[in-house]
């Protein structure tokens, strides 16, 4: 059953009182959004979307992704209005603490939220991953008389989306590989925070569109509800091969008196007297019983104080039955589904195995006990990688035009294309800041463990997609390479001195510098078993062979690895001085080693693969770790604003400048990242 026009004004002024009630509520927020798509998400919901609150989860269901997040209202108030698990009081308090209504939406399938969104276009470029995913498991699954996996995806943009570069990066991603099974809505309202957009946003977005493969539709009326469902339903239905877009002329802050068309009505509350002009003239004034504005406005203002907003309920004849008809859509997948279990119970079972997590004790072993030649960590990773990938297939991804480079690629798989999504590697082209974000979209379900791959010093392009896979917890492989100065000719813009610092400040991220080939498979196994992004980094340069292939007790060495920080070289006696470091420059403390044991000093080497989870542990341990002796910690980063606070028996080696171009061993011995200066400086540091 679908929702007719009248339900549909009707719902969607009731979702405008919800939306303008909580922010004026909250002192805070972006009305104007949900009050100028408030029609369109009802008609979205209520006869084109295939979900149901009643399982939230279900594997098959279509996907909104709200990517103009701060009109995060509009999405709590449809999903409350539609069954999710959100109470009138969670809209009373919205942009309180802990409250389930943050300021921007935060992801959680079983309020309907499906990602979390804010920076702009981010949300875009997820939806353009979720959509691959569907191509890549209905091409895993699906059989000729079973389509278990037909979801869209909708995704809802402002002009502040369309305008960041990155959407059109994931725009031409999305139309080179066909993915119809995406249909973006543009609320198209020439408003932006600083007033109109005419003067700085004056392109043919349909021409630009329908240039990157995409077909096009436009609704040239935003409260036109016919039009607006008729031309989804002709999107949706639509053999085209390609992407849809529909761009609605709407028109920010509808439903409101003085401050409709207005910029006013962005981002800040619309005011009680604003909210009383909409209850008066929609249905809403029949349920408040109010008998003028002034009426209304003093009702309004005493729910402002109790929070007891208007229910659902009083607003819509037909809603339960379109509950119940979204319910059917999972009931009749589910009876498809039950005679697919038992048709193709291989495939079944393959299917449980992307949707279980964990990893099998033949992988963890291959792991923990990896070993390879001296090499370049790119490369040593890259085995790791190809282990990891042979064990299970949920392991998938790419690079931005960079395999050659940084090596990370599924060998022996197919590339997805537009005719073909069976395969696992993905080609995004030099699209870093869409690759981070559409990497996090495949990662959403948890179906698939993506990789996404680069140079470390294009993190920059990335950041936010990193960050958001963190605040998501995201299984989400972020495979960097050319990790220092080491890079050498490619000279200072290519040499990424104060990017480690900067991954290390994200919360629940952990990076990764292996020294050897242990380190690295270690690293793999720690972010196979752990819920949440990694960075893992790799040097374009060979390390010292000494520190392949060790003697360890691997379980135990995984054991202090896990913490972050451990002895990888004892001295037999009391150490004359410790030397710290991590990945690349493990080689050169070990080298500085040798050269201060020539001399007669007795010296400890501790290797910090993840100085985070290192500083995370008890200080009996860490004190343990770095014992008595004075420290030598060298890294070829930027630890500027740091080393005031250091103690001082501790001397920190890092680089405050940037690198120079040049071969990488004149570079480093230019910059003092050499055994012979090491050993000099350490001497000089402990008084000899």
């Amino acid at each position: 059953m679908n929702i007719n026009e009248s339900s549909v004004k009707n719902l969607g002024d009731y979702l405008r009182y919800l939306s303008t009630m909580g922010i004026q509520r909250a002192n805070s927020g972006h009305p104007g959004l949900p009050l100028g798509c408030a029609d369109i998400g009802i008609s979205l919901y209520g006869n084109i979307m295939k979900a149901t609150a009643f399982k939230p989860d279900w594997i098959n269901r279509d996907r909104f992704i709200l990517s103009a997040g701060h009109g995060s209202m509009l999405v709590y108030s449809l999903n409350y209005i539609f069954g999710y698990d959100f109470k009138v009081s969670d809209l009373a308090n919205f942009r309180q603490l802990k409250s389930k209504t943050a300021g921007h939406p935060e992801y959680e399938h079983e309020l309907g939220i499906e990602t979390t969104t804010g920076p702009l276009g981010q949300g875009f470029a997820n939806a353009v991953g979720i959509a691959i995913e569907a191509k890549m498991m209905a091409a895993r699954f699906n059989t000729p008389d079973f389509e278990l996996f037909n979801y869209n995806t909708y995704v809802l943009m402002g002009d502040g989306c369309t305008m960041e570069g990155m959407t059109n990066e994931a725009a031409s991603i999305a139309g080179s590989l066909g993915l119809d099974n995406l249909i973006a809505i543009y609320d198209d309202n020439n408003v932006t925070i600083d007033e109109s957009s005419n003067e700085t946003f004056t392109e043919n977005v349909k021409g630009r569109y329908e240039a990157l493969g995409w077909e096009v539709l436009e609704s040239p009326v935003g409260t036109d509800i016919k039009d607006i469902n008729n031309k989804l339903k002709t999107l949706v239905a639509s053999k085209s091969g390609k992407p849809k877009l529909l761009i609605v002329k709407t028109k920010i802050g509808e439903g409101l008196d003085k401050l409709k068309g207005s910029h006013s009505a962005h981002g800040a509350p619309v005011g009680t007297k604003e909210i009383a002009f909409l209850v008066e003239n929609s249905k809403l004034k029949s349920i408040a019983g109010s008998t003028d504005q002034v009426d209304a406005q003093d009702l309004i203002e005493k729910q402002l104080v109790t929070g007891d907003f208007f229910n659902v309920s009083n607003f819509s004849n037909d809603l339960g039955s379109v509950l119940e008809t979204r319910k059917s859509y999972y009931k009749e997948w589910e009876v498809l589904f039950n005679q697919y279990k038992t048709i193709y119970a291989d495939k079944y079972l393959e299917l449980m195995e992307y949707k279980s997590t964990g990893l099998s004790d033949e992988l963890r072993d291959l792991l923990i006990n990896f070993s390879s030649k001296a090499d370049a960590t790119r490369n040593t990773s890259a085995e790791v990688l190809q282990i990891v990938a042979q064990k299970t297939n949920k392991i998938i991804g790419g690079c931005a035009d960079l395999v050659a480079s940084t090596k990370a690629t599924v060998k022996g798989a197919k590339f997805i294309t537009k005719n073909d999504f069976s395969g696992r590697n993905i080609a995004f082209g030099i699209r870093e800041a869409a690759m981070g974000a559409i990497g996090n979209g495949l990662a959403l379900s948890r179906d698939f463990i993506p990789f996404t791959s680069t140079f470390f010093t294009f993190i920059d392009y990335m950041k936010p997609a990193v960050r958001l896979a963190s605040l998501m917890k995201l299984n989400h492989l972020f495979v960097f390479t050319h990790d220092s100065i080491y890079v050498g000719e490619d000279g200072p813009t290519h040499e990424p001195i104060e990017h480690l610092g900067a991954t290390r400040l994200i919360p629940g991220l952990y990076t990764y510098r292996p020294a050897n080939d242990m380190e690295m498979g270690f690293a793999y196994l720690e972010f196979m078993e752990t819920e949440g992004p990694a960075v893992i980094l790799g040097t374009r340069q060979v390390l010292n062979s000494n520190l392949f292939n060790l003697n360890a007790n691997r379980e135990d060495m995984y054991k202090s690895f896990k913490k972050g920080g451990y002895v990888m070289f004892d001295s037999n006696d009391k150490a004359d001085v410790t030397l710290v470091g991590s990945g690349s420059e493990i080689s050169t403390l070990y080298e500085a080693k040798l050269l201060l044991e020539a001399k007669g000093k007795k010296v400890r080497l501790v290797s910090v693969p993840c100085l985070e989870k290192f500083e995370e542990q008890s200080s009996e341990y860490i004190n343990n770790v770095l014992g008595d002796a004075p420290v030598y910690f060298m890294e070829t980063a930027s630890h500027r604003g740091n080393k005031v606070f250091y103690d001082k028996k501790i001397f920190v080696r890092d680089i405050t400048t940037f690198g120079l171009s040049g071969n990488y061993k004149d570079v480093a011995t230019h910059f003092g990242f050499v055994a012979d200066a090491a050993a000099k400086e350490i001497l000089e540091f402990i008084g000899e």
